[in-house]
């Protein structure tokens, strides 16, 4: 490690990441992860999609930084179901994680395989909802249990779902996310 201008090792800061989400599930659940990886998260949510633009992205990173070197990683987290939504945001300079057709999908990727079928969200929650841990689950809150499946059955959920961003597929792509948090944890 470098030494600074009086002998001393300087402090090697983690990356600050920046997560812009669709709503309160999202949040709730990158919340938990920031909690669990014990890193510097900046959580904005509910903005929507239509809303996003580069200006607003550079505007909340400008917000966060602390010098001019610091690198900051930005993260777009927003269900794939309203395509003018995905063209939107995949026009900006972030990384865009997207779940079709929603984030449920992949909590529903902890407890069984999802194919690549085509459902919809009521759908994806009727399913979640057939699973114990999941049968009083409420868009916007996670519970104990919820929270510790979910972190316990995070790499195996990868494993769980296709990656293959598709128009009419099941998807997400969250796992992109939880590998820039695993690489930061370890660092």
């Amino acid at each position: 490690m470098a030494r600074g201008k009086n002998g001393r090792r300087e402090r090697k800061m983690k990356p600050v990441i920046l997560v812009l989400c669709e709503g309160e599930t999202e949040e709730c659940y990158v919340e938990h992860l920031k909690q669990k990886y014990r890193l510097p998260i900046k959580i904005i949510s509910k903005i929507v999609g239509q809303q996003i633009n580069q200006k607003l992205i550079n505007r909340y990173k400008k917000e966060l930084e602390i010098s001019s070197k610091e690198n900051i990683d930005c993260f777009l987290i927003y269900d794939a179901d309203v395509q003018s939504v995905v063209e939107n945001i995949s026009q900006c300079d972030a990384k865009v994680v997207l779940s079709r057709p929603c984030i449920e999908v992949w909590f529903l990727a902890h407890s069984e395989k999802v194919f690549d079928s085509d459902f919809s969200s009521d759908e994806c929650l009727r399913r979640l909802g057939k699973i114990t841990v999941w049968e009083n689950y409420k868009k916007g809150t996670l519970s104990a249990s919820q929270k510790n499946l979910l972190w316990e059955k995070r790499l195996e959920a990868v494993g769980n779902i296709s990656h293959i961003v598709a128009k009419d597929k099941i998807f997400s792509t969250i796992d992109e996310f939880m590998y820039v948090l695993e690489k930061n944890r370890r660092n």
